[in-house]
């Protein structure tokens, strides 16, 4: 062996030609053999799959069809959005790869004006028109044996940390039918807006938008005040400023969570859609069940924000009459989740007179913070937020506390009974006897103001229809927050995963550099085109009267013209293939550097390394 090495050493080239043989055989069997095995080695496991991903693809009863639409060609001069595509392609390649045949992918790349084309928008993709007058497409369409069909119209950028989440959410969208059954518990007059029934009854009922919003995509079914079950069909609980509810009714609710029933709660220490005008703060309570599921809202303690506050119309003219409200809170991107796939993707949230939610010592369950306040925040008596507050002393009082405050929470994990003696001897509103334990997956959220029109939404009458235009995010997050808690355990247990896009800054720059100069350039041409075109056009309208024919100085002066008119023409062209030369050349580089520097710098290493030692051995 050692001299085989030697002879190889003394021979450089058999030893590249070797490494190169080496090079080949492992790839080859790799393909052949190891497909499918992958070692992820990105910083945020971009390519590792999660579990939830993976038992949604090993649930899978029958086959599923991925046809991907990927305009690569098109995306070439965006080198982000190419690498997104990429990103999209290899995630979903590792999708098929892990189903063990149950998911078949077809990566394809319409033509403009092809039958591809046509398939994608049948299949209710939507291009991106380019400036060409070319369409790219980046979306998924899927299907299933049963006539299951879904699609992603266009995989946003926004939405990159959430692409595994999107896809998940697309399989299991095929097997669904029908809308799910969201059961309401609530003492807001949601159903009649403001004035209750009597608005009803006088036709001037105007049912909040956010209901609305909830019908349309959920079967909601509103539980009487004095309920003594939850609906067996529910899949979403929704409890809104509840009325108060004796121990029957909160076992009830503490059952239904402990068999693994999804909720979510608003709760608030003043609610001030229940009456604007109170003197008296209007709280709501779920009394021992909070404890139990690991949490605790001050009671009679309302969040004041010096920093989150609202600019608000305190009445009078002039500047003066708008001032920070600091129990009004606008809550920005900075105090959501970023890593949630609910608050990830909602950039604002108008909230009102909210509580704070306080992890209960020695807990089992976890607590995940999705909205939190600012640190320059304090708890005021919630007797400050009714009757007409004073915006000024409310901000001269305001001494920080120096917390984050937690406002909304998702609580997951073991839970036991709030009513551990009540179990076993009286179980008079669950099937089966109550169970001492579970594992709980809800939200909490200490405001139930978000629900309110007047918070988040502007509503409009246009031709005698209702036309809300948002002015918060309020509407995307509970709706949101019920799309996906009402999902799989799989979609719950996905969250938002680091995001593959590493622009390169310098590359960038250099891009745009070539740019700016080909399009100063062509700029300059074609107002010389525009120019000849113009004065040519001049020139064969002033025939001489009397006269059929140019004189010999005009016909001159028009074929001069009609020359330079198809030299710019020409140096038009020229500019812009170099222009595209140049940007395809950069992208031809970075490739070389990524694919091949690296090989040939081992290849060097490897001569000058032997090259060494045989001076050595000559030596």
């Amino acid at each position: 062996m050692g001299n085989l090495m030697s002879r190889l050493t003394a021979r450089p080239g058999a030893l590249i030609a070797l490494m190169v043989l080496l090079f080949l055989s492992v790839t080859i069997l790799g393909d052949r053999f190891l497909r499918g095995v992958s070692l992820d080695l990105t910083e945020d496991g971009l390519y590792t799959l999660s579990d939830g991903t993976i038992e949604t693809i090993a649930a899978l009863g029958e086959p599923v069809t991925f046809d991907l639409y990927f305009s690569r060609a098109l995306a070439t001069p965006y080198p982000q959005l190419l690498s997104f595509g990429k990103r999209i392609e290899d995630l979903v390649a590792t999708l098929a790869s892990r189903s063990g045949g149950k998911i078949i992918l077809n990566v394809i790349e319409p033509e403009p004006f092809s039958e591809d084309e046509d398939r994608a928008v049948e299949a209710g993709l939507k291009g991106v028109p380019l400036s060409d007058g070319s369409t790219l497409y980046l979306g998924l369409a899927a299907r299933n044996a049963v006539d299951g069909e879904a699609s992603i119209p266009f995989f946003s950028q926004e939405r990159e940390q959430f692409l595994e989440y999107d896809l998940v959410k697309l399989i299991g969208s095929l097997s669904d039918a029908g809308k799910k059954r969201l059961t309401l518990l609530t003492a807001l007059p949601m159903q009649f807006g403001p004035g209750g029934p009597q608005a009803m009854m006088s036709g001037q009922a105007q049912p909040y938008v956010l209901y609305e919003q909830l019908r349309e995509f959920y079967d909601v079914q509103e539980i009487a005040e004095d309920f003594t079950e939850i609906p067996a069909e529910t899949d979403v609980l929704m409890i809104v400023q509840p009325p108060a509810l004796n121990d029957d009714q909160l076992f009830a609710i503490d059952q239904f969570v402990l068999k693994g029933g999804r909720a979510l709660v608003f709760l608030d220490p003043h609610s001030e859609a229940m009456n604007p005008r109170a003197m008296e703060p209007s709280p709501s309570a779920l009394g021992v069940l909070l404890k139990a599921w690991g949490v605790e809202m001050p009671e009679g303690k309302v969040l004041g924000d010096a920093a989150l506050a609202q600019r608000v119309q305190m009445g009078g003219y002039g500047p003066d009459s708008v001032k920070d409200y600091v129990f009004w809170l606008n809550i920005g991107k900075s105090n959501l989740n970023a890593d949630d796939v609910v608050t990830g993707t909602v950039n604002t949230l108008n909230l009102a007179s909210t509580g704070v939610l306080e992890p209960v010592e020695g807990a089992t369950t976890t607590v995940t913070p999705l909205i939190t306040s600012s640190s320059a925040s304090m708890l005021f008596d919630a007797s400050r937020a009714v009757g007409m507050p004073d915006p000024d002393g409310l901000m001269r009082d305001l001494v920080s506390d120096g917390k984050n405050h937690i406002i909304g929470a998702r609580l997951s994990g073991p839970a036991k009974s709030a009513f551990p003696d009540r179990v076993k001897v009286d179980a008079p509103t669950v099937d089966a006897g109550g169970v001492a334990e579970g594992s709980i997956n809800l939200v909490l959220v200490a405001d139930s103001d978000l629900f309110d029109d007047r918070f988040w939404v502007q509503v409009q009458n246009f031709m005698g229809e209702r036309m809300a235009v948002p002015v918060a995010g309020n509407g995307s997050f509970v709706l949101n927050l019920a799309d996906h808690i009402a999902g799989s355990e799989a979609l719950l247990d996905l969250r938002a995963r680091g995001i593959a896009r590493r622009p390169f800054v310098k590359v960038e720059e250099m891009r745009r550099e070539a740019d700016a100069h080909y399009r100063s350039e062509e700029q300059a041409l074609e107002e010389k085109l525009q120019s000849a075109e113009q004065r040519l056009a001049e020139l064969e309208g002033q025939v001489p009267e009397g006269q059929t024919v140019f004189s010999p100085e005009q016909e001159a002066e028009i074929e001069r013209f009609r020359t330079e008119l198809v030299e710019t023409r020409k140096a038009l062209r020229e500019v812009k293939r170099e222009l595209r030369a140049e940007i395809e050349g950069l992208g031809h580089r970075l490739a070389f550097i990524n694919i091949a520097l690296i090989p040939i710098l081992l290849v060097l290493a490897a001569l000058g390394r032997a090259y060494v030692r045989r001076r050595r051995t000559a030596g």
